[in-house]
């Protein structure tokens, strides 16, 4: 693909300043570390590799009039403290919530509708089995339960092992925060009692089957609710760990309701561009086509800012890299810099999926069978009717419709 350099001005810029911060890559999570940087008042670029920002989360005209949202294609994941520190709205992202989030057509003519409204839900389930609807609204409740059980662990910096020399200050305050960390752990497991904690050990640790088929009886719900625990992983719904894989997706949230995924007026790109306007307007430099080829490291293992494929030095004494471990680690950052043991553990890592998506341009859109009258455009057809049925499918291949 044809990438066009930046200019000489641009170039000069980056060679002769001294950044506070550079970040390689110029995907979501690379652009918002760079708004967050730019927004404390550090001076911060952002170099990404193609022509376009985003990285997974993209929106690329890749057949003449057609748009397409070429990996990333939902959006429910991404933290809401973010959404509203960076006033995401204001700077362009517009969500369409998914209702009906789901629509399975059976063989017989009948189908299964799911969404947000709760009594869609009961009257849906309930042509089915009126066991499974009374159990589901107890069930999401539970995962909800979880979900804010997860919230703020989700939110707070990680405690992690400092490298290095360090003085009795830094130790201290890093214990100290481990100690916080930890205590904040405990206190919200014990927040939800004995019984609700060793569900949630369950939910984490089991297979996706024996956590549906505890709480369910119909095939169709059960498979419709099981592909949430197969998109996106190597596993099937019988996988050991494929249970937490439930929790995973309803963690989110859309404008402040929990568990809903929401489609992006203007494709995935929409939210990396709202991201890059934030980015900027707090001072972030934002340059395509900057392929970084190497980090500059010092005798004493110290950063000191990145090589581009052209040549061009660029100076920061901090790196952040919005690119995989393995390629930062196995290919920007010099030979025998890193420990071996964790240079092993980088090499081993399993990065293999066989998921795929399908991307189809309805010109109009045909009836099914049964369907019902306010099925909207906004909801995701499926067509599994049992777990034997997607345990099946999912072992052979993966193919996400958008």
């Amino acid at each position: 693909m044809w990438r066009r350099g930046f200019s000489s001005s641009t170039r000069a810029t980056l060679k002769e300043k001294q950044w506070d911060a550079l970040v390689i890559g110029g995907g979501h999570n690379g652009l918002t570390a760079a708004a967050y940087l730019a927004r404390g008042g550090l001076s911060v670029a952002v170099l990404e590799r193609r022509h376009i920002i985003g990285g997974a989360a993209v929106t690329e005209e890749l057949i003449p009039g057609f748009k397409f949202s070429r990996c990333s294609y939902l959006q429910s994941l991404l933290r809401p403290s973010i959404i509203r520190d960076l006033e995401l709205a204001r700077h362009g992202l517009k969500l369409l919530k998914r209702s009906p989030s789901s629509f399975t057509p059976c063989l017989d003519g009948s189908y299964l509708l799911l969404g947000p409204d709760k009594d869609l839900n009961y009257s849906e389930i309930l042509k089915f089995s009126k066991r499974d609807a009374d159990a589901y609204a107890r069930y999401e409740h539970q995962l909800e339960n979880f979900c804010k059980f997860m919230d703020p662990l989700l939110d707070s910096p990680t405690p992690e092992t400092l490298q290095g020399v360090s003085s009795f200050n830094d130790r201290m305050k890093n214990r100290l925060h481990k100690s916080n960390f930890w205590a904040h752990c405990l206190q919200q497991a014990l927040s939800l009692g004995q019984k609700d904690m060793m569900n949630f050990m369950d939910l984490l640790l089991s297979p996706a089957s024996k956590v549906l088929n505890n709480w369910f009886e119909t095939d169709v719900l059960k498979a419709t609710l099981a592909t949430d625990a197969v998109i996106g992983t190597m596993g099937t719904v019988h996988s050991p760990g494929s249970g937490y894989v439930l929790l995973h997706h309803v963690m989110g949230e859309s404008d402040g309701d929990r568990g809903i995924w929401s489609y992006v007026e203007g494709g995935m790109g929409a939210v990396s561009s709202a991201i890059e306007k934030a980015a900027k307007e707090a001072g972030a430099h934002i340059i395509t086509s900057a392929e970084v080829s190497k980090l500059m490291i010092e005798d004493s293992n110290t950063v000191n800012g990145v090589l581009l494929a052209d040549g061009t030095p660029v100076h920061s004494k901090v790196v952040l890299s919005n690119a995989t471990p393995y390629k930062t680690f196995m290919d920007l950052v010099p030979e025998d810099v890193l420990p071996d043991e964790f240079i092993r553990a980088i090499k081993y890592a399993d990065y293999s999926s066989v998921s795929s998506i399908l991307c189809i341009t309805f010109l109009h859109f045909r009836s099914y069978t049964g369907m019902a009258k306010n099925l909207k455009s906004h909801s995701t057809p499926s067509n599994q009717p049992s777990l034997l049925f997607l345990h099946f499918f999912s072992s052979f291949a993966k193919v996400e419709m958008v």
